[in-house]
């Protein structure tokens, strides 16, 4: 119980999303800027889903665990539960959340290696918001591992069926429209099909 309140903490009142500035990994007030503008806590059908990402004890080097928590509140027809979605070596991934009646989207990004050369990459998961059970994982990460997903900020679009993740980056994503440090990848019927998304490049 006592991590479950730890995490209710955390995960703060909701935020508009905003545009960083730098496109480099080592740019820290532009990665914290997109962090801190990211949704880490959405409600729908009066439970609160949030995600936080905690390191693993007594773990050198550091180790992150991402996990989506389950909160009610008294209209809630689920009770506390709590799903870890995936890990980020030393890197601390940023992450987001949104929900609406066909299930959660999560995202964060993610360091799989204590390699220096090893690139942070997306993830994108589609998960039950009854049984926390996840249905769909989809990764994006930078052409040949030339550059890093430096944040994300996922949301549904009005359709209610498209997910987008904008965010910051360095290098080209594989298959990318356009140009600049920033992107947009929009995966179609996200929640009902495994269609590949179309990304986008922006200054």
């Amino acid at each position: 119980m006592q991590f479950f309140k730890r995490a209710a903490c955390l995960c703060v009142a909701v935020l508009v999303s905003a545009c960083g500035g730098g496109d480099g990994v080592t740019g820290q007030a532009d990665t914290l800027a997109q962090q801190e503008s990211a949704v880490t806590s959405a409600s729908f059908n009066g439970c609160i889903y949030s995600i936080s990402a905690y390191p693993q004890p007594n773990v050198t080097p550091t180790v992150y665990d991402i996990k989506l928590f389950r909160q009610p509140i008294p209209t809630c027809a689920y009770g506390y539960g709590t799903v870890t979605l995936g890990t980020s070596v030393v890197y601390e991934p940023t992450r987001s959340v949104a929900v609406n009646a066909l299930g959660v989207a999560a995202s964060y990004t993610q360091k799989s290696s204590l390699s220096g050369s090893a690139p942070i990459t997306l993830s994108v998961h589609h998960v039950d918001p009854a049984t926390l059970t996840v249905i769909r994982t989809s990764g994006l990460g930078v052409y040949l591992g030339a550059g890093n997903i430096v944040s994300e900020n996922v949301a549904i679009a009005a359709d209610g069926t498209t997910v987008t993740v904008t965010g910051s980056k360095t290098g080209v994503i594989f298959g990318e429209s356009g140009s600049g440090s920033h992107y947009t990848a929009s995966f179609p019927n996200f929640f009902t099909s495994t269609t590949p998304p179309t990304v986008t490049a922006y200054p």
